[in-house]
C-alpha cells in the first residue's frame, strides 16, 4: 500500500498579503466638445440652419485619458479625442483635440485609491453650427461634439490576513 504525503500541507501560515479592494466599478459615458472657426469656404444656409457643405470628423488615434482625480466618493476624467476635420471629404484641419470630461460619482472612494479604465470606445461625433458676433461681424464657427464611453474601476489597498502556504517549485 502506497502512501501520499504532500509536503506543502506542513508549509501553511498565517500571511498578510495587499489586494486591491474594488470600490466601484462602473460603465460611464463622457461626453466633450470643442468649438473652432469654420474652415474657410464653409457656409450656413440661414434658412434651414445647415452647412452647405457636407463636414465630418475622423478620429485618428484613440482617446487619451490624461488627468484622473479622485476625491470624496467621486472620481472626475479628462482627455481628448485626436480628431481630423473633413470638408467634401478633403482634410480641411489635420489636427484637433476634443477634450471630454466626466465626474463620476462612486461612494467610498478616497484620494489616494487606484483607477483604473479599460474599454474606451468612442460612440460618435456631432457638429452643430453656430454664428457668432466678432467685432460686429457675424462669423461661422462650429461646435464638435464627442460622446465615448468607458469602465472604470476604482479600487483601494487592503492588508488581509490568509492562511496560506508558498509553493517550492
Amino acid at each position: 500500500m502506497s502512501h501520499s504525503f504532500d509536503f506543502i500541507d506542513d508549509r501553511f501560515f498565517d500571511q498578510r498579503i495587499k489586494v486591491p479592494k474594488v470600490i466601484c466599478q462602473k460603465f460611464v459615458q463622457e461626453i466633450g466638445d470643442l468649438m473652432v472657426p469654420a474652415p474657410a469656404g464653409v457656409t450656413l444656409d440661414v434658412q434651414t440652419g445647415k452647412l452647405n457643405q457636407m463636414v465630418r470628423l475622423e478620429w485618428v488615434g484613440p482617446p487619451q485619458l490624461r488627468a484622473v482625480t479622485v476625491l470624496p466618493n467621486k472620481v472626475i476624467n479628462q482627455g481628448v479625442v485626436p480628431v481630423r476635420l473633413l470638408v467634401d471629404n478633403i482634410v480641411a484641419i489635420q489636427l484637433l483635440e476634443i477634450p471630454f470630461q466626466g465626474v463620476i460619482d462612486c461612494p467610498g472612494a478616497s484620494p489616494g485609491d487606484i483607477v483604473q479604465k479599460h474599454d474606451v470606445q468612442i460612440e460618435g461625433f456631432s457638429i452643430n453650427p453656430v454664428q457668432i458676433l466678432t467685432e460686429g461681424v457675424l462669423t461661422l464657427h462650429l461646435i464638435l461634439k464627442v460622446a465615448l464611453h468607458l469602465c472604470l474601476v476604482v479600487a483601494s489597498e487592503r492588508i488581509l490576513k490568509v492562511n496560506a502556504a508558498e509553493t517550492f517549485c
